[in-house]
């Protein structure tokens, strides 16, 4: 039996998904061999306490290599030299792909997916160096001012690292490989434009509709994915949609509090519709950061008290009372059963 299709078939019935999962695993799937190690579609919550903390470590060191080499490469390359930097960035480069590859002929997922993505993200790097030993010259800025700052002169850096990062992920087909994709792309739709039009203040105005548009397109595909079923490959485009599109707006609009007031109610309506806790997550941040900007005059406590209340209420009457609306949203499920990682 398929699981893609008995968790379609069992979500038609009623049946929710975590239930139907459950169910599925006892009766047709393999017990995993190395389950500490190997990340299934078992949902957060269904795992034990030892998987969720093996999770978070794996996750926690892959961003510390990731992190690491990088500070270290900016702060001393200029002593050391740029081709001693090009030449042990290219070997991490091949030790982790070929790590990578044990990994994922070991079924090891997690393993897997971080090694890959540490080779993505060591890319930019490699790139600047062949550019610096190449003879260009990037106006004052060194390897460090990559992630903080928008030039024109990073755009070869995020064309090679997104078709690097496309290539993994074709590879290995994992979910945690979409971040430095989407990631990558943000940054070149920023760096692309001030090149196009060249970096000065009068073309800031620019940059920031495409910062939005970059956002809203993000967001799209994020949604896109999530109704053709690939919900886990669908939320790092939806973290880097909520990050340009709340940076975005504001800046194009002119007003930080309204603006954050918007893109948090969006925000929160995407959670409810998407059911992803995401959404809901960076609404609530969003939204609290809007209110501290305009907290101001002595009736303003009075007015966010009683919208709390507001909240409150509304949840209560949604728990307890028979309605249209509450028996609409305790029908809706997610947008489309989940297929297999593996596709």
């Amino acid at each position: 039996m398929n699981r893609s299709r008995f968790l379609a078939e069992a979500a038609r019935t009623g049946i929710d998904e975590s239930t139907a999962l459950a169910l599925y695993e006892r009766l047709y799937a393999q017990p995993a061999q190395t389950p500490e190690l190997s990340r299934d579609g078992t949902p957060f919550g269904s795992q034990t306490g030892l998987s969720r903390a093996v999770q978070v470590f794996v996750g926690l060191g892959v961003l510390l290599v990731i992190g690491a080499h990088a500070w270290w490469s900016t702060t001393g390359y200029e002593s050391l030299g740029i081709g001693f930097v090009l030449t042990l960035t290219l070997l991490w480069q091949v030790g982790f792909l070929a790590a990578a590859e044990w990994a994922r002929r070991r079924g090891y997922g997690l393993l897997e997916a971080g090694f890959a993505a540490v080779v993505a993200f060591y890319t930019p790097l490699a790139i600047y160096s062949v550019e610096r030993l190449l003879g260009a010259r990037f106006e004052g800025n060194n390897y460090g001012d990559f992630y903080p700052w928008i030039s024109g002169g990073w755009v070869f850096m995020e064309a090679g690292s997104i078709g690097v990062a496309a290539a993994l992920l074709w590879r290995y087909r994992r979910p945690f490989l979409v971040f430095p994709l989407t990631l990558f792309a943000g940054f070149l739709a920023m760096d692309a434009t001030a090149r196009i039009l060249g970096d000065g203040l009068d073309d800031e105005k620019t940059i920031t509709r495409v910062v939005l548009a970059g956002g809203i397109v993000l967001g799209l595909g994020g949604t896109a994915l999530d109704y053709l079923g690939w919900r886990r490959f669908a939320f790092w485009p939806h973290l880097t949609s909520i990050w340009l599109v709340a940076w975005g707006l504001p800046l194009c609009t002119g007003s930080n509090t309204w603006s954050l007031f918007a893109v948090a109610a969006v925000d929160l309506l995407l959670g409810v519709w998407l059911a992803r806790i995401l959404y809901l997550a960076a609404g609530g941040v969003i939204g609290w950061a809007a209110i501290s900007m305009s907290a101001h005059g002595a009736a303003f406590p009075f007015i966010l008290m009683l919208g709390g209340l507001l909240f409150i209420i509304t949840a209560i009457w949604l728990a307890k009372a028979d309605s249209p609306p509450r028996r609409w949203l305790a029908g809706r499920s997610l947008p489309a059963p989940q297929r297999d990682l593996a596709y």
